[in-house]
């Protein structure tokens, strides 16, 4: 490779595009390898110095598709937390049973309504319930707490029962809270019977429900906490201890994961929803009906961490042409930022129209098997403005919105100019639409764009 930063390893100087995905293709470099781990592309390699970037090996588009996890679940989802965008899905949004990842809601509701060094006296239905438990006796006190943490790292039914108890002062009155929650919260697909989650016919869940209400409760400081938790101890009957460790195996196996929880029986498979950061982003992901969840959710986590990087595809202001051969007609209303794929670099496009045979969903994952992609469409709206998508191959990425430009191409006054040079790497002065879109790496600082809010953590 040439020591020269301006000038490629054949010689010549670098084209403008193939110098900004090298740009962007250092970026993701970097960054999966802060996390302690680099997932090089094979025969891609950069060097950078000073301002400039040279590439050697094949630009991104040659450097072969990027594969689909391998994922064994018969449900699952993949999406970053910062923006909800998702990167990977299947059947993602078909209600099917959620075993004991139901204590995800058990634990949310308690949470909200009582103080966790509230002393529980245990009744006698705590007593009555089977399966995994922490063989409460009636009469027995523990703060709620100590009952979370059974009911979390234990996943022991009967300090659900006594947590509903404690909440609604009956398991049926808790179970309606559980139901009346998920209807505030949009999840569709979602139904609940008990709050520990043995089967019962019509308790069930999706993977997109699912890691809709994981986001919701990671929002809590205490809930993060107790997910984080690998071993506890607490008091046991007579003068004994309580001693479990976590059934999520990804805490002590995947060091980047922050919290997650199990859930197992004969109809719903092996379950797990669970949160990791690395390389100061964050996803979600889950796996229903699965042989082995910690393998198909860490399969998902290291697809999202090393295959995907945050570029520029917009900047607020950018004059937008409907046509290769027309002048530009719209100016973009927003910054526009997503995660793309390594090997989508130079395939994004902006669409006003619904790429082909795509549903109205948003999205933007990498299909697996019965997984799905998103889709959706652009459309014109009666005062001006129009909605369109950021596309790579069948994809949906971003969405931006634009608003009409003058007749003389000229914005209105007070109208920002676009957040990007021509001169630097990102977004090319005018964007074309159908034609290749110039990615470029995003400012420092800048917040992350809200693409499906629904599984976004911060509150949408």
């Amino acid at each position: 490779m040439s020591t020269n930063p301006q000038v490629t390893a054949e010689g010549g100087p670098p084209a403008p595009r193939q110098r900004v995905l090298a740009v962007v293709l250092a970026l993701a470099l970097a960054l999966t390898s802060s996390g302690g781990s680099v997932a090089t592309p094979a025969g891609a390699g950069v060097a950078a110095a000073g301002t400039g970037v040279a590439a050697s090996g094949p630009a991104p588009a040659e450097q072969g598709a990027v594969a689909a996890p391998k994922v064994a679940a018969e449900a699952a989802i993949l999406a970053d937390e910062a923006t909800g965008q998702v990167l990977f899905e299947r059947n993602a949004r078909a209600g099917r049973a959620m075993a004991s990842t139901t204590k995800v809601m058990t634990a949310l509701l308690t949470l909200e309504r009582l103080d966790e060094r509230r002393v529980v006296v245990v009744g006698v239905g705590p007593t009555r319930v089977g399966e995994e438990s922490l063989r409460l006796r009636r009469g027995e006190r523990l703060t709620v707490r100590q009952l979370l943490l059974g009911l979390l790292l234990k996943s022991a039914n009967d300090a659900g029962v006594a947590l509903a108890e404690a909440v609604d002062g009956s398991e049926p009155a808790f179970v309606r809270r559980m139901n009346r929650k998920a209807a505030a919260l949009g999840l569709t697909a979602t139904h609940y019977v008990t709050p520990y989650g043995l089967d019962r016919p019509g308790h069930q869940t999706s993977a997109r429900d699912l890691a809709r209400l994981w986001e919701v409760a990671m929002r809590r400081a205490d809930f993060r906490s107790l997910v984080a938790t690998r071993s506890a101890r607490i008091p046991g009957v007579p003068l004994s201890l309580r001693r479990f460790v976590s059934t999520n195996q990804l805490l002590g196996s995947y060091r980047w994961t922050v919290g997650g929880k199990t859930g197992f029986t004969n109809r719903a498979g092996r379950c797990l929803v669970a949160s990791a950061s690395r390389g100061g982003r964050r996803l979600v992901a889950v796996a229903l009906g699965s042989p082995n969840a910690f393998a198909d959710v860490r399969a998902m986590f290291e697809h999202g961490f090393s295959r995907y990087v945050r570029v520029r595809l917009a900047g607020r202001g950018q004059p937008v042409s409907p046509a290769a051969d027309r002048p530009p007609a719209y100016r973009a209303e927003t910054d526009a930022d997503a995660l793309v794929r390594l090997d989508q670099l130079d395939q994004v496009r902006l669409a006003l129209t619904p790429p082909a045979g795509q549903p109205a969903r948003t999205g933007g994952g990498v299909s697996g098997g019965a997984g799905t992609t998103g889709g959706g469409s652009g459309s014109a709206d009666p005062g001006g403005a129009t909605t369109g998508w950021f596309v790579a191959g069948a994809r949906r990425l971003a969405q931006l919105r634009l608003g009409p430009l003058p007749p003389t191409g000229i914005a209105p006054s007070g109208t920002p100019a676009p957040t990007t040079s021509p001169a630097a790497p990102g977004p090319a002065a005018t964007l074309t639409v159908g034609a290749p879109v110039q990615v470029g790496p995003v400012p420092p600082g800048a917040p992350a764009p809200a693409i499906d809010p629904f599984l976004r953590r911060a509150p949408p």
